[in-house]
């Protein structure tokens, strides 16, 4: 039985906070990798330290290249890279595990404060959105180079996606998909009735 990283008492198997003394502990992540440091390359600046990034190799047979950056540890991604190192990253998530899924999103391992910042890479100013939506992570993003994650980010992703995050996403996209509202015609609508015809068409749907 795992324990807990705080006080070393039991830690159940449906849940990563101790019952003891309430620490949030980690999700098991095998892949979570190690990376080595590379001469910067690539004149991208931080965009929360305003100095530059490093190019880090965290790829284990192949390169994989990212940028961070040494004193806040934020990290860049070029477009689909995160996408791609989840998918290397975590595997086998065939269930979602609704408890540790509540407990990851109630228990985020940083802050959000509000701010919007610039690329790295063109300096014009990213817009901030929840990672699949439903992740709880507000990630930072240029459609034209890629997405910043500030430090703890990263992983706050990896956890959710190892407790079935995406599974869930999917779930929920099927589930509304299923969803047909019912056509109506407005065929010898009286105007007496328009009102009550427009309120059936707007809420015929589901709204999130």
């Amino acid at each position: 039985m795992p324990k807990c990283t705080s006080c070393s008492a039991p830690l159940p198997k449906s849940s990563i906070i101790c019952e003891y003394c309430g620490t949030r502990n980690d999700i098991d992540l095998v892949g979570v990798r190690s990376f080595k440091n590379l001469r910067p390359h690539l004149h991208r600046e931080c965009p929360v330290c305003k100095i530059d990034l490093k190019t880090i190799d965290i790829g284990e047979k192949l390169p994989f290249y990212i940028e961070r950056c040494d004193s806040c540890y934020g990290i860049f991604f070029d477009l689909n890279e995160l996408e791609e190192l989840i998918e290397i990253s975590v595997k086998g998530v065939e269930s979602v595990d609704f408890i540790k899924l509540f407990q990851i999103t109630e228990n985020p391992r940083y802050v959000d404060v509000i701010t919007y910042r610039k690329c790295p890479v063109c300096k014009k100013m990213m817009h901030r959105k929840n990672f699949m939506g439903q992740s709880g992570v507000i990630t930072d993003i240029c459609f034209e180079h890629g997405v910043w994650l500030d430090s703890g980010e990263l992983r706050q992703i990896m956890e959710w996606v190892k407790v079935g995050g995406m599974q869930k996403v999917e779930q929920n996209s099927k589930n509304n998909k299923s969803f047909i509202p019912k056509k109506s015609t407005p065929k010898d609508i009286k105007s007496s009735d328009m009102y009550d015809f427009i309120t059936e068409l707007l809420f015929s749907a589901r709204w999130y």
